[in-house]
């Protein structure tokens, strides 16, 4: 596990987009193409600003994807397409054609999105083991173990037949549209970003492993074939009461 720990949100972002922009360039010379699929949440927002600011960048060769989102239309505030398009895809040169949103119209249902995104998937991404291989797959964390819409307790962690998958969550009571474990697995580069804020213990646990006889954590449960790197903001604990 390779961890790269910052002082605070802005300097993540930073060094996450250079990063991301090197394996954009090395992939665009080696293959023509940069497969990255976005994650959701909050922590992007500064991400995607911060990379469309970024010179030097072939914008044309991208094909931008989705790691998992929810089952809300495209213009929705909930949408993880729409807060990519907000804060990159509306500021970049990407072309249409190359950007796929899981859920792209409100009549869409989810095995019908899941089954479509896993259509384009195979059609359009690069395939490694007769499954997509992406170039880049940006993941969070959450509190509970969770990464993309892979959460505790939900069927979806036992699913290595289809690439993707619809999962209800109970706890959130919703349906959500997810990359599988397989083609999480099967990428060339895994990037989590976490905002280390209130997840210290998960953090901790990560870094050093779990109790004996403890349940693994879906993100515990991932294995990457090329590894996957952590970006890591912590900022430091503030100074003892006088």
């Amino acid at each position: 596990m390779n961890r790269h720990r910052f002082a605070d949100s802005a300097a993540l972002h930073t060094a996450a987009a250079q990063r991301i922009a090197a394996l954009a360039a090395a992939s665009i010379a080696a293959r023509g193409a940069f497969h990255i699929a976005l994650s959701g949440g909050n922590t992007p927002r500064g991400l995607h600003a911060q990379l469309a600011t970024l010179a030097d960048i072939d914008w044309p060769a991208w094909h931008i994807w989705f790691g998992d989102e929810r089952c809300v239309p495209p213009d929705h505030p909930d949408s993880n397409y729409r807060m990519a398009r907000e804060t990159l895809l509306d500021r970049v040169p990407i072309p249409a054609a190359r950007i796929h949103p899981m859920i792209p119209n409100a009549q869409i249902t989810p095995p019908e999105a899941a089954r479509a995104y896993a259509r384009q998937l195979r059609e359009q991404a690069p395939q490694h083991h007769a499954r997509p291989a992406l170039d880049l797959i940006l993941l969070g964390l959450g509190p509970d173990g969770h990464t993309a819409s892979l959460f505790p307790g939900t069927s979806i962690l036992d699913d290595r037949e289809h690439d993707v998958a619809e999962v209800y969550v109970a706890r959130l009571s919703a349906w959500r549209v997810s990359l599988t474990y397989p083609v999480i697995e099967n990428a060339r580069d895994v990037l989590f970003l976490v905002d280390g804020s209130g997840k210290a213990d998960i953090l901790r646990r990560l870094e050093h492993g779990p109790a004996e006889g403890a349940t693994p954590l879906p993100v515990e449960r991932l294995k990457p074939r090329a590894g996957y790197e952590w970006y890591i903001a912590e900022p430091a604990p503030p100074p003892p009461a006088p």
